[in-house]
């Protein structure tokens, strides 16, 4: 059977409060990938104001959520949107400008201006690649705390321990409990 490619496109104005994801009553994208035309992959309840979709069963599926410098993707999403809160898991990856987050699951929570990502956690940047069980980030603070076997990989150097605040604005780091670190100072 051939397997055509079914897109669905929906205009929202429902995230536009955050500044991590949009300026404010700018519209976003969602689009459902690889779903063939006779598969139900998406569901919207206009009473409880939620949207849903799952299509971890279709091999090559994505549902993604596109707003003008950010790009969630995954397999599986639940969009609640009297509370700005979206969940993405299964394969999940957020793009912005300047990083990449995945992990198993990434939760946005639009009226906290806050982000939590968690299981195999990966943030990549320009600077550096940390690696970490889970991730806490709040735009208001511009503060990202990793938690439970953090590392941090850096151009020239290797930092490692439990609990890590990265401090995107200033570039800085702060260490909490006992961690180690490798460094080349050539």
């Amino acid at each position: 059977m051939i397997r055509k490619l079914m897109v669905v496109s929906l205009l929202v104005l429902l995230l536009a409060a955050s500044p991590i994801w949009a300026a404010e009553n700018e519209s976003g994208r969602l689009e459902i990938t690889g779903v063939p035309e006779d598969v139900t992959a998406g569901r919207y309840d206009r009473q409880a104001g939620v949207f849903s979709a799952d299509v971890t069963a279709i091999e090559g599926a994505l549902v993604k959520v596109i707003f003008e410098e950010v790009e969630i993707v995954g397999q599986k999403m639940e969009w609640r949107t009297d509370d700005n809160y979206l969940i993405f898991t299964t394969g999940a990856t957020l793009t912005k400008e300047d990083f990449t987050i995945t992990g198993d699951t990434i939760e946005y929570f639009g009226d906290e201006d806050r982000l939590h990502a968690q299981g195999s956690v990966v943030v990549t940047t320009d600077d550096a690649t940390v690696y970490a069980d889970e991730m806490v980030y709040d735009e208001e603070t511009d503060e990202a705390v990793f938690t439970g076997k953090v590392k941090v990989v850096f151009e020239d150097g290797v930092l490692e321990g439990e609990k890590f605040v990265m401090f995107l604005e200033k570039s800085e780091l702060q260490f909490f409990g006992a961690f180690q670190g490798l460094f080349n100072t050539d």
